[in-house]
């Protein structure tokens, strides 16, 4: 699994990968009314906003994390929007991909590079 600076995760499965917002960025979030969709498939670039989780006055904006042909959303968030909140980096992904070029993840964070980012105390 990797993140980007906005709280995004990524996550492979051999070619396809599974995104998600990350618990961090979750936190106090009792309830996700709805998803606003800008891009349910096709090829987009990096940083393009695929959708938008709305949660009473609050708007979570979903980048894409890597320049990828997005696959669809997940299915189970249908009838299931409490998932992205019960289990937000793992059952809870919200939309899969192909990423249009293989290897290194990077800039995206390691796991641990995104610990040091959420734990760092601003004063």
């Amino acid at each position: 699994m990797h993140f980007t600076n906005d709280h995004e995760w990524i996550d492979y499965n051999g070619t396809v990968g599974f995104v998600g917002i990350s618990a961090f960025k979750l936190k106090g979030i009792k309830k996700i009314d709805s998803i606003k969709w800008h891009r349910q498939r096709g090829t987009v670039n990096k940083g393009l906003l695929v959708a938008e989780l709305h949660s009473e006055d609050y708007s979570i904006p979903i980048h894409a994390p890597v320049s990828c042909v997005i696959l669809g959303p997940n299915p189970k968030l249908a009838d299931r929007l409490d998932l992205i909140l019960e289990s937000p980096q793992d059952n809870g992904w919200v939309f899969f991909l192909s990423p249009l070029k293989f290897g290194t993840p990077d800039p995206l964070l390691s796991p641990e590079e995104y610990q040091k980012l959420t734990s760092v105390k601003i004063y």
